[in-house]
């Protein structure tokens, strides 16, 4: 079962755990967690968000759902990693940087791995609480929400070759946030870079460029869909002051109105 069916569904019950002596002498050792990165991390766990993970050793992101808080042994689990090309490569004693984008703000952390849990149905990995959450500026460059006065149509190609075809949810100079219809997680992950990302501006105005994708994230409301956000690659300097200018367009539009 993968980590995007789980995200609906209930994680089994186990009734033994085995706890390997580096867990157990590191949970023995930690001190009483903050209060109020226990309760950062409870809240994510309630509203099932989706965080950014990433080895030291290994240096791709990928995402994961928190599962579980135990403030007994002063860890939290985490499911297993998406997409799975580190399966089995991330160990005990390895330092994970983890990262949530939330509010025009991204909340970032260092945890320390106490155990992958790989003989059960649904891989897991346990990781030290940390001392503190770090929150800071998301971005550099403003960033807009497109609304449906002003819509721009997008595609892009994903690395097998499939040409998707949606629309822009968000713009700023150094990315965007794409929407399509339906479930499109197949042939995406983030990290993946995209060949083409075509946006269509009203007015004959066109961006095409290759794209990195940083997240994506599969909605059921208010319609099945799929959000992607993308760095732009491989933009050029003019095409750049070109969206700059758009931007500051449309905002004060929106100031007036």
């Amino acid at each position: 079962m993968t980590l995007w069916q789980k995200m609906f569904g209930k994680r089994p019950e186990i009734e033994e755990r085995a706890i390997p002596g580096f867990f157990k002498e590191m949970t023995q050792e930690a001190s009483a967690p903050h209060p109020e990165v226990l309760r950062q991390l409870r809240l994510w766990q309630k509203q099932r968000q989706l965080i950014e993970v990433k080895s030291a050793r290994l240096g791709e992101y990928q995402q994961s759902l928190i599962l579980s808080v135990d403030t007994s042994s002063g860890s939290f689990d985490i499911d297993e990693l998406f997409p799975s090309q580190y399966h089995g490569q991330i160990r005990a004693g390895d330092s994970l940087h983890i990262r949530l984008h939330q509010g025009g703000q991204v909340q970032e952390m260092e945890c320390r791995v106490l155990c992958y849990h790989h003989h059960t149905a649904m891989p897991y990995y346990s990781l030290q609480i940390p001392d503190r959450i770090e929150s800071g500026q998301r971005r550099k460059q403003r960033r807009i929400v497109i609304d449906e006065d002003f819509p721009i149509a997008a595609s892009l190609q994903t690395p097998v070759g499939q040409k998707l075809f949606g629309s822009v949810e968000n713009l700023s100079s150094g990315g965007v946030r794409l929407r399509f219809a339906g479930n499109q997680l197949k042939d995406l992950y983030p990290g993946a870079v995209l060949p083409l990302c075509d946006l269509a501006f009203p007015g004959g105005f066109n961006i095409r460029c290759r794209g990195k994708l940083k997240g994506i994230q599969f909605l059921r409301q208010p319609r099945r869909h799929t959000s992607v956000s993308l760095s732009f690659l491989d933009l050029a300097p003019a095409q750049r002051q070109q969206i700059e200018g758009l931007i500051e367009a449309i905002g004060q539009r929106c100031e007036a109105a």
